[in-house]
């Protein structure tokens, strides 16, 4: 905006979504003005300068808006400070009924959080368990997967149609190499 004249208070409202300087000097102008009308109804300091900033940032679109035979530029700038102000109220009374709800409780008891580091080491172990099961021939895969779920051998054997001693052979080389994935040296200790 480059006048000859310092433009009205109008004239850089409406100017403020396009032109950066019309938007330097609008604030200029209302800066203190939004501070003190922040000031006497925010809680604090940090809620007032809170409030200050998002009253210029949402006047960066909300200009657009503005209409010169409706309100005067104070005005506009100050309603657009209340709408801010409501909005930072209800966010502070939100986080204050969550605060309330959860004080007094202890959130995690130091069982929980042992339970918690069991449960991620649990799936961590079971990711690697199912990239090794699927790599386990599908007869092995089955001897396994009934024998783990409380089977005897036999029994397994009996469910597959398998002798007894297939089922043995099978558990004992889906076993064999359960523990090659999860420790590659235990086979070397064992063949040394």
């Amino acid at each position: 905006m480059s006048m000859g004249f310092p433009a009205s208070d109008a004239e850089l409202l409406a100017a403020v979504p396009y032109d950066a300087a019309a938007f330097e000097s609008f604030y200029r102008r209302y800066v203190r003005r939004v501070m003190g009308f922040a000031v006497k109804r925010c809680s604090s300091a940090e809620d007032a300068a809170d409030v200050v900033a998002h009253t210029f940032v949402r006047l960066l679109s909300a200009a657009r808006r503005y209409d010169p035979s409706r309100a005067q530029p104070s005005t506009f700038v100050l309603g657009v400070t209340v709408n801010v102000i409501r909005d930072t109220q209800r966010r502070n009374a939100r986080h204050r009924a969550l605060v309330s709800k959860l004080s007094g409780r202890d959130l995690l008891e130091s069982d929980d959080l042992v339970s918690i580091d069991a449960a991620i080491d649990a799936v961590s172990t079971a990711r690697q368990l199912s990239g090794v099961l699927a790599a386990i021939p599908a007869g092995e895969q089955e001897v396994l997967r009934l024998v783990a779920g409380g089977q005897t051998p036999g029994q397994a054997a009996d469910q597959l149609g398998i002798s007894s001693g297939a089922a043995r052979a099978r558990l004992s080389r889906a076993r064999r190499r359960l523990r090659r994935h999860l420790d590659p040296f235990s086979e070397e200790e064992h063949q040394a």
